[in-house]
């Protein structure tokens, strides 16, 4: 055996591929599949991943990217990651850079990299990802810590006594803004070359060097805002003397106010904004703990769920038709649309949720939070994300109010920080998704194989083989407003054709599956009868979106409905 035949075979021993999608056996009604492959690969990406239909050439397989770059995941806050997540409690490490009390900060987790902030330290953490050894610090940031950091484009945005902006690879300040006696809560919110945050007061700073845009004197919050279509949403607190919360909308240019959400005796405490399919989704404590559904382009209330006992501080996790959070003492999944309890589950003891649900890969995590007045159990969980019954469980010492911190769930790792002095890394190793949306086959039987190379040499494969019986894909044009699209699939266009008994605004908005807006199509009023609109596959700057599965929203008359655009490149 030559050397370079021995190398492959130790590679061949530490790789491991495996196709998760389509299921090996399976027979397929449509000639258009997804295809995921999940790689382990010594925790070192692969140089490629490439796939081969039935003996035809290979094909490039793009990686998915499913860092968690702040605060409950994404800028939408939904909480959800499309990476493997670990189906047992193993352990891959754990670094002691937590504290023993008021330790709220979730882990934020951008290629390849750990990013934490310790308000017991105050110290700003960088940590690798796969074995949690320290690349850098960042101290004297100020007790004042309360929220996850914010990396993107290279820079992580930090708020305690001040808000920092730091070189995410080196660590090095870039700028700093105020000082604050009573610290900035919530983390940074980036967005359109603007950084928005909150200590007392709203403010918008400029991205690149932190000076102040303007600010809105009247806003307080303790939990996270979120940016989403040209507007910034602020959840306020209880200021006392009869004073309540509200829910605000302003214009992110200019800090003016579009409207204003409240319902009586409540306010929003730590629960943040989650824009998911054009709803804002928000919890609420007061005299009533609610979940509210609401409108973010007219701040109307679209539902109401609750009262549930004690208050929702967590921001709730959204992921299809479902919703996750906690009110004390339990968990609740609820149905988003019909607000019906799918299932509920009680943590042993006083605990409860204080920080957020993440899901990922079926499965939902949190930490518990304790009421104890010393030193008691905190219980990480991971729950079947269809029943509720607990997959597994880890037990841990904290300090006297438990897990406080979120969960993030990146390349097949769960991180979350304990009051035990540990940030803890629960899983086997990085595991790597490749994707492609959507790949045509033949009807006939398939075989397909997924294979992964570094340094030239294939170095682990699968095979799998199924059947696909006919052709084309379905998508059902809903009822009331008769939304369609055609052709469906489409390579270059779709005509969206709808129907209007009465005149009125009219929005017809496209989004991605996390959410975010692609293109708005249609904003204005419009007569009625059959109307018809072309999308060209672009977004609103013109660039080309990528192929893969998209969702139509239109909007008219008190009626909300959507059809799916499926876009081949």
């Amino acid at each position: 055996m030559t050397f370079g035949m021995i190398l492959t075979a130790i590679l061949i021993s530490v790789t491991n591929l495996t196709i998760t999608e389509p299921v090996d056996g399976e027979t397929y009604d449509g000639d258009w599949l997804s295809l995921r492959a999940i790689v382990e690969n010594e925790n070192e990406l692969p140089d490629s991943v490439h796939y081969e239909l039935n003996g035809q050439s290979t094909v490039l397989i793009p990686r998915l990217n499913t860092d968690w770059y702040t605060y409950m995941a994404n800028d939408c806050r939904t909480g959800y990651s499309e990476s493997p997540a670990p189906h047992d409690n193993s352990i891959l490490w754990t670094a002691p850079i937590s504290g023993t009390y008021h330790e709220f900060v979730s882990p934020v987790v951008v290629d390849g990299r750990v990013y934490y902030a310790s308000e017991e330290d105050e110290i700003a953490y960088c940590l690798d990802a796969a074995t949690g050894a320290e690349i850098w610090r960042f101290e004297n940031i100020g007790d004042a810590i309360d929220d996850a950091m914010h990396v993107q484009d290279g820079k992580a945005y930090l708020a305690s006594d001040s808000i920092w902006c730091l070189d995410a690879l080196t660590g090095d300040r870039i700028w700093a803004f105020g000082n604050a006696a009573n610290g900035f809560r919530g983390t940074p919110v980036p967005y359109q070359e603007k950084v928005f945050v909150s200590s007392h007061v709203t403010h918008c700073l400029d991205g690149l060097t932190g000076v102040e845009i303007w600010r809105s004197d009247t806003l307080i919050t303790t939990g996270c805002m979120t940016a989403w279509n040209g507007m910034l949403f602020v959840p306020t607190v209880y200021l006392g003397g009869g004073v309540w919360g509200s829910l605000y909308a302003l214009d992110a240019n200019t800090g003016a106010e579009l409207w204003e959400f409240e319902d009586g005796n409540i306010y929003f405490w730590d629960s943040s904004p989650v824009l998911f399919d054009s709803t804002i989704y928000i919890g609420a404590c007061g005299n009533e703990a609610n979940l509210y559904a609401i409108d973010p382009f007219d701040g109307s209330g679209v539902s109401l769920w609750g009262p549930f006992e004690g208050s929702i501080e967590s921001t709730p996790a959204v992921f299809e038709d479902r919703i996750f959070f906690g009110a004390y003492p339990l968990i609740y999944c609820l149905n988003r649309f019909t607000g019906d309890v799918e299932w509920e589950f009680d943590p042993p003891g006083q605990n409860f949720l204080h920080g957020s649900c993440g899901v990922a890969d079926g499965l939902v995590f949190w930490g518990d939070f304790c009421w104890f007045p010393s030193d008691s159990l905190a219980i990480i969980h991971a729950v079947d994300i269809n029943t509720g019954n607990e997959i597994w469980s880890y037990e841990t010492k904290g300090g006297p109010l438990g897990i406080q911190s979120s969960p993030s769930i990146v390349d097949g790792v769960m991180y979350i920080a304990a009051t035990d002095n540990n940030l803890y890394a629960f899983g086997t190793g990085l595991k790597y998704t490749y994707k492609e949306d959507y790949f045509y086959v033949d009807i006939a039987s398939n075989e397909l194989i997924v294979t992964s190379f570094d340094g030239g040499a294939a170095v682990a494969a699968d095979t799998i083989n199924f059947t696909v019986t006919q052709t084309g894909i379905t998508l059902e044009p809903s009822s009331r407003l008769a939304l369609c699209a055609s052709p469906n699939p489409f390579y270059s266009t779709a005509s969206i054709s709808f129907e209007l008994s009465e005149p009125g605004w009219t929005s017809v908005m496209v989004y991605d599956l996390s959410g975010r807006i692609v293109r708005t199509l249609e904003n204005s009023e419009l007569g009625t009868g059959q109307h018809s609109i072309v999308w060209d596959g672009r977004k609103e700057n013109g660039e080309v979106v990528s192929g893969g599965l998209y969702m139509c929203r239109i909007q008219s008359g008190g009626i909300s409905e959507t059809t799916g655009l499926c876009l081949l490149r």
